[in-house]
């Protein structure tokens, strides 16, 4: 019996020694995931605030873009045709883009004006758009090369509703070509109708 005994003792400390052992073991383990889920903890964190910085500026981007945006003013009467219901729109804005829009109303009237519109040297895009509907007689448009030369020339005979869009980019051989001042002529004969004449650049 004196002889077990100091062999049951032994395996009683063995077995206190193990289950220590595996408390230790179990400990480490828990601690090591708690610092991994701090971890992604902090990572989330900072993802977040970079992504609120991020919206932050965009946001910024947006109200400086809003204040750069065209402001328009209208003018009655001021295209030059006579006619009580012309009238045409000029924006400008401080981004280096401008846009010019012209539109007039007849009511079987003959007449013709014209005028010009600018490019500049830091103009890479440029894009017209004509729009026209004529019930009666005949609108012609004519817009003009700065060199002279015919870039797109538009009549408009009834019954028709037509639409026209050209968009051109600019490169630096070719810049020759489109940097100075357009011309465009616009005239009615007995024409019952509108039309709308717009430029833009940037």
């Amino acid at each position: 019996m004196f002889k077990i005994f100091p062999l049951i003792l032994s395996l009683l400390l063995l077995g206190s020694v193990l289950m220590a052992q595996t408390k230790e073991e179990k400990g480490a383990e828990l601690k090591a995931k708690q610092e991994q889920i701090e971890i992604q903890r902090k990572q989330m964190k900072e993802q977040q605030l970079r992504t609120r910085e991020l919206e932050r500026r965009m946001a910024e981007q947006a109200r400086e873009a809003s204040r750069a945006r065209t402001s328009t003013w209208v003018y009655p009467g001021s295209t030059g045709f006579g006619d009580e219901s012309s009238y045409y729109f000029v924006s400008e804005d401080q981004g280096n883009q401008s846009q010019l829009t012209i539109r007039n109303t007849f009511d079987g009237n003959s007449t013709s004006s014209k005028g010009e519109f600018d490019v500049d040297e830091s103009t890479r895009y440029i894009r017209f758009r004509m729009n026209g509907k004529v019930r009666s007689g005949e609108i012609s448009i004519r817009v003009v090369y700065p060199g002279g030369k015919v870039f797109k020339e538009l009549t408009m005979t009834s019954p028709t509703d037509i639409s026209f869009t050209q968009s051109i980019t600019i490169n630096e051989e070719e810049k020759k070509k489109y940097v100075g001042s357009w011309q465009y002529e616009v005239s009615a004969d007995k024409a019952e109708g509108s039309y709308s004449l717009s430029f833009s650049t940037h």
